[in-house]
């Protein structure tokens, strides 16, 4: 067989911090970046960052490659790249191509690479990425161009000697396989994997961290603007003045913006408005501007260029304090001091980690915090849930959970469910029964109250009334029917009579009935009843 020519590509994964933040990417980047180096995209999923650098035979060009593109991330996007995987499952993912086919398969490669390198890559492989499956021994997929190895996390990339190590490394065994003999039985294995594993060691010694001062030292300067240009997009057709987008493309340039979306504001908001915090008088209507989002200005500042002219650089300032990142931006995820692989190893100051308040562990500077107390993503994921109507996260605790298991929060819980005043069951809003400013189950409701025959509300059954079968309640009962005070019975209100009645001698007014009132004689002279001895 000749020589077979191995490529070597990748496209990593980096965790976006923005403002000391972990950001979705997506909401930062909207269309992939094209440099001469590769692209600058975001993952499928839509949360890291990820980089698509040209491949190249050579491992050295491809870590070139990659640490061109890192170093262009504040400078295109206005943020920095991580590798600390705090929030997102990100990973190292090291194309393999060139394998000429019929010599052997895919699997074949992926497995030689993993039997002789895997335990170091998984070894590095944070909590985040274990817990999802993610980056497992053995992790690859077929690719049209080749092997995809997806085993090492995105701290491989952390260093770029550590990174130009690994690379190395594969390559060798991929090589040693496509040669006929067999990567973990060759002698010179060992001394290859002290190499890795040293490397392996620089980034568990940093926890990860990504080498700002490393890859700075290697690549220098990396000149985007003169290789990318600068896109403004101008959301309205309405612009008179032709000098503002040359205008606008000569401030991105100096501030090392590559593109711009601008929409206006309307004519009668003023002048000195925007969006831009800092600059002018804010708008409270729109999102304030920041990378990714959309810059709003004035009519004047658009079509009047003597003005523009005169405010622009105060909004070239305020815009320069929003981009530009800061010393404090990475919170210190970044090793800004030059750290040499074969040298000894400085002491850098940690990150500016916290502490989870449930299990103890180390957790990054945006750690999920709930009710003021810091969570790693492990207790995360094992403690707290969301609410199924407004996704907010919470303790399970301290959720609501309606009949299927599903969890609310207190105010969503509240407002889609009620609780039976009697059984304390939970009962959907909208198929409660509300009596008196109580709520009931329609079974309690069935079991505890009626509706009064006469003016159909309800009425505890305890408290009705009955004739002939009908239920009333006190006050209709009172005001339909009447007790004869001689035979004891209610009959209609028509059908007593309060009348006089003469017994021995003596009168007294009394409510009787038809029935009783037929066995008396009947005075109209005076009126009265008389009762027959």
């Amino acid at each position: 067989m000749g020589k077979v020519h191995i490529t070597l590509g990748a496209d990593p994964e980096f965790e976006l911090v923005v403002r000391g933040e972990v950001v979705h990417a997506s909401r930062i980047l909207r269309e992939d970046v094209r440099l001469p180096w590769g692209d600058i995209g975001v993952d499928g999923a839509g949360s890291p960052l990820e980089l698509r650098p040209v491949p190249s035979e050579s491992p050295k060009v491809l870590v070139s490659n990659v640490g061109q593109l890192l170093l262009a991330v504040p400078k295109v996007i206005g943020g920095y790249p991580s590798t600390m995987c705090e929030a997102f499952a990100i990973g190292g993912h090291v194309h393999i191509g060139g394998i000429p086919t019929g010599t052997e398969d895919l699997r074949g490669v992926a497995s030689a690479i993993d039997d002789a390198l895997g335990d170091i890559f998984y070894d590095l492989s944070p909590s985040v990425r274990i817990r999802q499956g993610y980056g497992r021994r053995g992790d690859w997929r077929p690719q049209r161009w080749g092997v995809e190895y997806r085993t090492p996390p995105a701290s491989m990339w952390a260093h770029p000697k550590v990174a130009l190590t690994f690379l190395g490394a594969i390559k060798w065994v991929v090589q040693r396989l496509l040669e006929g003999t067999i990567p973990s039985r060759h002698p010179s294995l060992p001394k290859v994997r002290d190499a890795v594993q040293r490397g392996a060691n620089l980034v568990k010694r940093y926890n990860g961290r990504l080498h700002w001062g490393a890859w700075k030292a290697l690549l220098g300067e990396t000149e985007v603007i003169r290789h990318l240009g600068v896109k403004i997009d101008v959301s309205s057709s309405l612009e008179r003045d032709p000098h503002f987008i040359d205008d606008m493309k000569a401030m991105c340039a100096r501030l090392g913006i590559t593109g711009l979306r601008i929409s206006p504001l309307n004519r009668d908001r003023g002048d000195f408005v925007s969006n831009v915090p800092g600059y002018g008088e804010l708008v409270q209507e729109f999102d304030p501007f920041g990378p990714g989002r959309t810059l709003r200005l004035s009519w004047r500042f658009r079509n009047d260029r003597p003005f523009r002219l005169a405010e622009l650089p105060k909004l070239e300032a305020a815009l320069a304090a929003l981009l530009g990142p800061s010393e404090e931006d990475d919170k210190g995820r970044l090793v800004k001091e030059v750290v040499y692989l074969s040298g000894k190893w400085p002491e850098v100051p940690p990150p500016k980690m916290l502490k989870c308040v449930s299990c103890g562990s180390l957790c990054g500077p945006t750690a999920f915090h709930y009710e003021g107390e810091p969570y790693c993503n492990a207790c995360v994921e094992e403690d707290f849930v969301r609410c199924y109507e407004c996704n907010t996260q919470l303790h399970r605790d301290d959720a609501h959970y309606d009949n299927d298991g599903d969890p609310f929060c207190e105010d969503c819980y509240d407002e889609y469910y009620t609780r039976c005043e009697s059984c304390d069951r939970e009962v959907r809003r909208g198929r409660e029964y509300t009596v008196d400013g109580a709520d009931y189950c329609q079974n309690c409701y069935r079991e505890l109250f009626t509706t009064c025959a006469h003016c159909e509300r309800e009425v505890y059954r305890d408290d009705t009334y009955h004739y002939d079968g009908e239920e009333y309640c006190e006050g209709c009962y009172s005001e339909l029917f009447s007790y004869c005070e001689w035979c004891e019975e209610d009959y209609p209100a028509e059908q007593v009579h309060l009348v006089i009645v003469i017994e021995r001698g003596e009168e007294s007014e009394v409510a009787l009935c038809r029935g009783c009132l037929e066995g008396l004689d009947y005075d109209p002279e005076r009126d009265v009843y008389l009762v027959v001895e």
